[in-house]
């Protein structure tokens, strides 16, 4: 008679440094490509390296990809970025094209971030995306519609938003069927660059127009027959000054928005594949005590995501943002920094059945030297010119913790052992 043992074989969960004590293994697997890295953008090292004249620095990106892939990252967030110039200025389309081919063929998938700065240019203030007076076509009140309109804008935007979807639209042209998701946007509730741009006395991209932009760019990629995933981008856990509204109104004020609504009604689902989240707890901290901390974001996420499941039942939260500072200066910051990754990693394992990836930030620490978030440190100079070839100088704790998270949390494989 046969007697059939079933033995689970979990990959060693290598986290001896915490003595935290590990969350319970549900009954289902983990889910795949849970884990993620934002990285050095590609567009920053163009031209930098004279062995690739007009052409990105694969030296470095080669390298990066290389140490990520030890680390066992699944996921890979960079951000396009234009170039200055008159009116919204120029967007070099290649940027990233070695980048995208050299994380693909180590196995990892790539989200690329479609903010605010795909636009640079004297007529690319951020204020204007909220209606402004950019052109004479568009006076306060009025729903401007492109024309001609061989791209199918339609209706209900300004010239800010109609430059922005044709310069989404050209860079999802290229690189269709290469890049994995899009993320739409980076923490617009509460959005630095609009408060710097304002001197503070603006801080929230208005959910309408966010929306609207959203439906109209899933709208034209779908007809197109591209399905790549569109993520609503990084919303931010601090409450606007300049509306009032929370992170979670905010989240419902862009499902609530006429275009959402009609596009729902319509085609019976959302115009996006997934929601964004930055759960820094440092924001979420600044009205209580500095010694709640971390222990905020699990009940955060959970309220966040309470808010999508109102309206949606199948878009995921993705953590496309996620970190705290580590000096590379002093030993004790740097393990802080480490434990606190673990904190946050387990804290997003135990929900990872609601989640999409999340993303580290990030790789390297960047100048000037108190931005120092990264899992490495890279020498670069007084301009903040790295070392060209990307030579890691220092690995800080932090990248050890994600590598023996990464490879321990995996995918649980149980096998028959059958004995007679």
């Amino acid at each position: 008679m046969r007697q059939v043992l079933w033995v689970g074989l979990l990959l060693a969960l290598l986290v001896a440094s915490s003595t935290a004590a590990r969350p319970a293994q549900p009954a289902s697997a983990a889910l795949p490509d849970f884990w993620g890295m934002v990285v050095r953008d590609p567009g920053y090292e163009w031209n930098t390296n004279p062995l690739y004249p007009n052409a990105v620095n694969q030296t470095f990106i080669n390298t990066m990809l290389d140490l990520l892939q030890a680390a066992g990252v699944e996921w890979v967030r960079f951000e396009f970025h234009g170039t200055w110039g008159a009116g919204y200025g120029t967007l070099n389309l290649a940027q990233a094209d070695y980048f995208v081919s050299a994380a693909h063929a180590r196995g990892m998938k790539v989200l690329a971030l479609l903010g605010t700065d795909i636009l640079r240019g004297d007529a690319a203030q951020v204020a204007n995306f909220d209606g402004g007076t950019i052109s004479s076509d568009y006076p306060p009140g009025t729903a401007y519609c492109v024309s001609p309109d061989p791209l199918g804008i339609g209706c209900g935007v300004n010239s800010y938003m109609q430059a922005w979807l044709e310069r989404a639209l050209s860079i999802a042209d290229h690189y269709q069927g290469r890049i994995d998701a899009y993320e739409l946007f980076n923490e617009p509730n509460h959005y630095a660059p609009l408060v710097a741009e304002t001197s503070g006395a603006q801080d929230e991209m208005n959910p309408l127009h966010v929306a609207r932009a959203c439906t109209k760019l899933f709208r034209i990629l779908r007809t197109r027959g591209d399905t790549t995933p569109l993520i609503l981008g990084g919303i931010h856990p601090l409450t606007s000054t300049e509306s009032g509204r929370t992170d979670r109104q905010y989240i419902s004020a862009v499902y609530s928005a006429e275009p959402f609504q009609v596009y729902h009604s319509a085609n019976g689902r959302w115009p996006i594949d997934g929601v964004a989240y930055h759960p820094y707890p440092a924001e979420m901290r600044r009205y209580v005590d500095d010694n709640q901390f971390l222990p905020l974001v699990g009940p955060r996420l959970d309220a966040v995501l309470a808010v999508i499941r109102t309206y949606d039942d199948s878009s995921r939260l993705w953590i496309t943002e996620m970190g705290t500072r580590g000096d590379p200066a002093s030993p004790a910051d740097m393990q802080r920094q480490a434990q606190f990754l673990r904190a946050a990693a387990l804290i997003f394992y135990e929900r990872r059945a609601q989640l999409g990836p999340w993303f580290w930030f990030k790789y390297e620490d960047f100048p000037p030297a108190s931005e120092a978030w990264g899992v490495v440190h890279i020498a670069y100079n007084d301009q903040g010119v790295y070392d060209v070839n990307g030579t890691v100088e220092l690995f800080k704790p932090t990248f050890s913790q994600y590598q023996q998270l990464a490879l321990g949390l995996r995918q649980r494989l149980w096998l028959p052992l059958v004995r007679r």
